[in-house]
């Protein structure tokens, strides 16, 4: 069975991606696709949800189960159902100028294959694409935008590569490292515990992350706290002190000094409005 709901694509050019077609495919054991070509800045993307199929990618052939998924730019697309167990399958077409750009590395590859298992948001945003495609009203035009752009932000920042070599599976969890760091910035965040999370040496953690991002991990971690701090600096009354012990700064005089390092002035002169003046 193939369901199918398709909507026209926007005048508003803006948006990095627009759902322009959602579908549902099911009790298809013949399904296949081998060498379709879509045109640049258009992208198809598949979410396993039953059953089993194949993906072939430059590192091989990747079955594919329930959790898993993938997502096709401008290449030759070589997909499949398994005949013995037919898959069930949502699939979104894409399309949008912003795409490229929002996918980064991922839009290069001939395909991004990922797995989203454990991950209950990601198939709550297709089902409600779904839902919302069925009104066929323009109304919602920019809810459809935005959930697009939660979806893909959700299998950029938590899927796992299934394709990946194995530098770019550590590039991939280091930056996922970064945004946990980011998120979780006024925590206590040990070297140890970092390296952790992408089960490497701190060593190496360190070393590997400075040539990912272009920092050491501690310098990223107090840029992190810092731009926390400048929000709570503008938006509270809280003192300064108080302030540098809630962003994860264990001593108010580092703090400061930190954030005049970055800033060009103190956190109460940032406070009052003097940054600007601070920079010249």
């Amino acid at each position: 069975m193939y369901d199918a709901l398709f909507t026209a694509r926007p005048d508003f050019d803006r948006f990095p991606g627009f759902p322009l077609a959602i579908g549902h495919i099911y009790d298809e054991p013949e399904h296949s696709i081998n060498g379709t070509t879509y045109q640049p800045t258009f992208y198809n993307l598949h979410f396993v949800v039953k059953g089993t199929g194949w993906l072939r990618t430059e590192h091989g052939n990747v079955e594919l189960k329930p959790g898993m998924g993938f997502l096709y730019g401008d290449h030759p697309q070589y997909f499949g159902t398994s005949g013995d167990d037919p898959w069930e399958v949502w699939w979104i077409y894409v399309a949008g100028e912003g795409m490229n750009s929002l996918l980064g590395d991922k839009a290069m590859r001939d395909v991004w294959a990922f797995s989203y298992v454990d991950n209950e948001r990601v198939m709550a945003i297709v089902y409600e694409l779904w839902a919302i495609a069925k009104l066929n009203d323009a109304r919602q035009v920019p809810k459809q935008a935005a959930l697009l752009y939660e979806l893909v932000l959700e299998l950029l920042l938590h899927a796992s590569d299934l394709n990946a070599s194995g530098q770019r599976s550590l590039s991939h969890t280091i930056r996922r490292a970064a945004e946990y760091m980011r998120m979780n910035c006024a925590r206590n965040l040990p070297l140890q515990k970092l390296a952790d999370l992408c089960e490497i040496s701190p060593a190496y953690f360190s070393r590997t992350f400075h040539e990912e991002m272009g920092v050491p991990p501690l310098t990223y971690l107090n840029h992190q706290r810092i731009e926390l701090s400048k929000q709570m600096l503008m938006a509270t009354s809280k003192p300064v002190k108080a302030i540098a012990l809630e962003v994860g700064f264990s001593q108010p005089s580092y703090f400061i000094e930190r954030f005049r390092l970055a800033e060009g002035v103190t956190p109460t002169a940032f406070r009052e409005g003097d940054s600007r003046e601070g920079r010249k």
